[in-house]
């Protein structure tokens, strides 16, 4: 963080990155079980999905130390909430037909969280939003010209998923052809970057980037507009 920022701002984008790493970290974990992976394996991708992105800014952006490392809080939370998501899904296993057995609150609160078929569409788009504001913020505040400074928006918001799915020896879902996420993120962090140019009040920026990139993917993903 900017030590000449105010306090209060550089409380607000830390409160942002922690709950963008809770809501990361929670589809990381889902994804993991969906997939088969151990307690191990799914505390491992929930880690992935939830610094990956931000640690290859802070790598292209040259701040150090990376900022998971700067403060114990973030892992100690992604811990938490993988066990608590260990707990709560179960394992689906290759050799299992249908879907497994969850009692009706479990179902129900996995269902509220996640969407429906694992979308993960309502977490996911809110933990999309705000990591592209983080990462176009902090771009425009190391000094990259503003025209770059949404391309590190979408490196944050996307590359943990990215990293996830190396990790399970698939094509990255933002490679293919599918409903927009990096086009969303990219959106969101353009729309923070002419707030920021016209100076519009703190926070509207963050709050016209989190519009712009929630409408935008769940637009897609209602009406289901692919890339192509």
């Amino acid at each position: 963080m900017d030590p000449e920022l105010p306090d209060i701002i550089i409380l607000f984008q830390t409160v942002i990155q922690w709950i963008a790493i809770i809501l990361s970290a929670s589809t990381g974990v889902f994804d993991a079980r969906k997939n088969g992976l151990d307690y191990f394996g799914a505390l491992v991708i929930a880690v992935i999905v939830a610094v990956g992105g931000g640690t290859i800014r802070d790598l292209l952006l040259g701040r150090y130390p990376l900022f998971w490392l700067q403060d114990p809080i973030y892992l100690i939370s992604i811990f938490i909430v993988g066990v608590i998501g260990i707990l709560l899904i179960p394992i689906s296993r290759t050799d299992e037909t249908s879907e497994p057995r969850k009692s009706g609150f479990i179902h129900s609160l996995i269902r509220l969280m996640f969407g429906t078929s694992g979308s993960f569409a309502y977490v996911d788009s809110f933990a999309l939003g705000m990591w592209a504001y983080l990462g176009t913020l902090y771009a425009l505040t190391s000094g990259i010209p503003p025209i770059i400074a949404p391309i590190m928006g979408v490196i944050t918001a996307s590359f943990g998923g990215v990293l996830r799915d190396i990790l399970f020896a698939k094509i990255p879902e933002l490679f293919r052809p599918s409903q927009f996420y990096a086009i969303a993120s990219c959106a969101g962090a353009s729309a923070y970057v002419i707030a920021y140019l016209i100076s519009l009040p703190y926070p509207s920026g963050f709050i016209l980037c989190m519009l712009v990139t929630v409408l935008v993917r769940m637009t897609s993903i209602r009406y289901n507009i692919t890339s192509f």
